[in-house]
């Protein structure tokens, strides 16, 4: 049985790992649609702490948004990149074991992801990829609700870079 690792501390340390290490940024991107940019793309880091008040969240964590049919929501983890082209984000939804993911929460990601693009309050990325960050037994019991994201990732994979996820495996 896994022990209780609360969600915001995996999410801490999956940004401290992508933060720290490029060759986990770059493993992450390569399993992804921008794979041909693992290597070329820098994370905008300091752009996204000055672009939030980093007193009330890090730079990283739960961007929130406010749609325009007047619904709130927030992604867990931010990440945006520049490439010697353009800019593109990725948005990430944790879920530990015990959560619960709706199809309709799972179906806002992309809806936000777009809303979010081109404006300067989310750094004015063009292109995005959403994610599913969760256990491998999650994901499958979850099936429809985790295909609304682009892809997913899973604890045990990331347990390799982020050793915090061993602890959060069934």
């Amino acid at each position: 049985m896994a022990n209780k690792v609360s969600e915001a501390q995996l999410d801490q340390a999956f940004a401290e790992a992508f933060e720290d290490s490029f060759a986990f940024r770059a493993w992450v991107l390569q399993g992804g649609r921008f794979a041909h940019l693992a290597n070329e793309s820098a994370l905008l880091i300091n752009e996204q702490a000055a672009a939030r008040n980093s007193r009330v969240n890090a730079w990283w964590r739960w961007w929130w948004c406010r749609l325009p049919d007047g619904s709130e929501s927030e992604t867990d983890l931010f990440f945006v990149f520049q490439s010697q082209a353009f800019r593109f984000a990725l948005h990430i939804e944790n879920k530990p074991r015990h959560g619960k993911l709706t199809f309709a929460q799972a179906a806002d990601y992309r809806r936000r992801a777009a809303f979010m693009s081109n404006d300067d309050r989310w750094l004015n990325y063009s292109d995005f990829e959403t994610i599913l960050l969760a256990p491998q037994t999650f994901i499958e019991e979850n099936a429809a609700s985790a295909g609304q994201f682009d892809r997913a990732i899973t604890y045990e994979d990331v347990a390799a870079h982020a050793p915090l996820f061993e602890k959060a495996i069934d």
